[in-house]
């Protein structure tokens, strides 16, 4: 764990319902619940699913909803007609219905020991498990099943998609477990996360990666990528102010929580460019992705309002699927 909370203890906490902001209670992602209204909804994009679910696609045919009647034409399914219409007005009529399709989301989130770290209201890990949260109950709100990858330095967490309640806290327990990993380094790549997504992630589904994208290379681009080739992917990006933006002037000890630590100093000009460079162009490597593969980038810093700002991501989305 880096021991920048503790240098700047400016994390304005007594005004956060966030609690300490270091690891995440489960009753905490429960509590998510509340907030998570409006954050997922319908989209009119096709997709390629042939089992019944909650996502009604822009086609007509037969599923579960009921749309409307009209008159029986050449090549309809003799078996939607309405034979009490039919007799009441002596000439066939039909049902249509819109057929529901599935669209699952996968949520991909990382817990690693590089999101650990925070100087404002939590650490980028308690965001990540937040914005998870959020994203999970308000997909099944609508319907949708839920699923995905949590993964920390020694903990590696595969869930199904399902819509049973218990399931959903089943995947919220193994985020909260994840947030709790105090192992210093190792676990599981970017890259290998994917992958194994990748290999999950069913045809016409949602993918949301979530994560600092701390090691976004060049493989863990190429999986992305295979993903993209059949899913939506939305790329959360969590990341904190002081990442952004070096400390004001002066000369600091960091520690990593035990007994190494590095002085260096903040007022030298050329570490402040090459500072600000490095989270920059990091950045811009996920925002540059996105951009070409048609995927929603989105931003999230550790005092953000995040449901507001998924909210707004997401409708951003919609708006793009049903071309408006």
């Amino acid at each position: 764990m880096f021991g920048w909370k503790n240098i700047f203890p400016t994390a304005d906490k007594e005004k956060s319902s966030w609690g300490e902001g270091i690891i995440v209670s489960l009753a905490e992602l429960i509590a998510e619940q509340k907030h998570s209204f409006g954050i997922m909804g319908a989209s009119r994009k096709k997709v390629h699913t042939a089992s019944g679910g909650s996502f009604r696609s822009p086609f007509r045919g037969r599923g579960m909803e009921f749309d409307e009647i009209r008159e029986y034409k050449s090549g309809d399914d003799i078996r939607t007609i309405d034979w009490k219409v039919t007799a009441k007005l002596g000439k066939p009529f039909t049902k249509l219905f819109h057929e529901e399709r599935e669209r699952p989301l996968f949520l991909l989130v990382d817990m690693r020991p590089n999101m650990r770290f925070g100087t404002k209201v939590a650490f980028k890990s308690v965001i990540a498990a937040k914005a998870a949260a959020l994203i999970a109950w308000s997909g099944k709100e609508v319907g949708d099943k839920i699923g995905g990858i949590v993964f920390s330095a020694s903990k590696y967490v595969r869930l199904e998609p399902h819509r049973q309640r218990r399931r959903l806290l089943g995947f919220l327990q193994a985020i909260t477990d994840a947030s709790g990993d105090s192992a210093p380094k190792g676990g599981t790549s970017l890259a290998e996360a994917l992958g194994e997504m990748r290999r999950v992630a069913r045809m016409g589904g949602v993918v949301f990666v979530i994560s600092d994208f701390y090691d976004f290379n060049d493989e863990a681009k190429k999986q992305l990528t295979l993903i993209s080739a059949h899913c939506d992917v939305v790329c959360v990006y969590v990341a904190d102010h002081l990442e952004d933006t070096p400390p004001p002037a002066g000369v600091y000890r960091v520690s990593d929580g035990s007994s190494q630590s590095i002085t260096f100093n903040a007022g030298d000009s050329r570490w402040r460019e090459e500072y600000q460079e490095l989270f920059s162009l990091r950045k811009k490597n996920v925002e540059s992705f996105c951009a070409r593969r048609g995927a929603i980038f989105v931003e999230v810093f550790t005092d953000s309002d995040v449901p507001a700002v998924l909210r707004s991501a997401m409708r951003k989305k919609r708006r793009k699927d049903n071309g408006t």
